[in-house]
């Protein structure tokens, strides 16, 4: 009798073949290189779009929340909104963009009655910088938040008017990440 660690089974066959066939069709080609943002450049701050219904004002003041944080943590060293930005050169500079892709207002009931953080209103926004020369995406991320359990009140207006800042505040940690050194 075989020892039974010594047992092959047809599917440890299949997977080596297809980590053998992996590695090797990725051999000899170059990696993509690894995500830097140029933050030498300074960055035009997009209108921001909505891919939902019914979030009047949100996104503006999403986009405005964005733009103060921008300015105030000097990660690039001008911020800019399109008009601001007419007359410059395009070679040298960056473009935010955004685009809110889900909305829940929250709902007061729900966190009420069923707790444990549910009816929280929430966001999220595909963002993304380009190059304002060739309109390459040189950094993209979606960016979701939720509405704090402890919010001051527990209007979802409260909730809704706390998400602009922890949206800026998370883009920026996530800018930070990828900034050129």
């Amino acid at each position: 009798m075989k020892n039974p660690v010594e047992v092959k089974h047809p599917i440890h066959h299949i997977i080596r073949a297809a980590t053998l066939a992996a590695l090797l069709s990725t051999h000899g080609t170059a990696a993509p290189p690894a995500g830097r943002l140029d933050t030498s450049k300074p960055l035009v701050v997009l209108d921001f779009e909505s891919a939902t219904k019914f979030t009047p004002g949100f996104v503006e003041a999403v986009r405005t929340t964005v733009s103060a944080f921008l300015k105030e943590e000097r990660l690039f060293p001008e911020v800019l909104d399109r008009d601001s930005a007419k007359g410059k050169d395009k070679a040298k500079l960056l473009e935010l963009s955004a685009r809110l892709v889900e909305f829940k207002a929250g709902n007061m009931a729900t966190r009420v009655l069923v707790g444990l953080g549910s009816g929280r209103a929430s966001a999220a926004f595909d963002f993304a910088v380009k190059d304002a020369q060739t309109g390459a995406t040189v950094w993209e991320r979606r960016i979701k938040e939720k509405a704090s359990v402890w919010t001051g009140g527990t209007a979802s207006t409260s909730q809704r008017q706390e998400l602009p800042e922890k949206i800026a505040k998370t883009l920026l940690k996530e800018l930070r990440k990828v900034e050129a050194k």
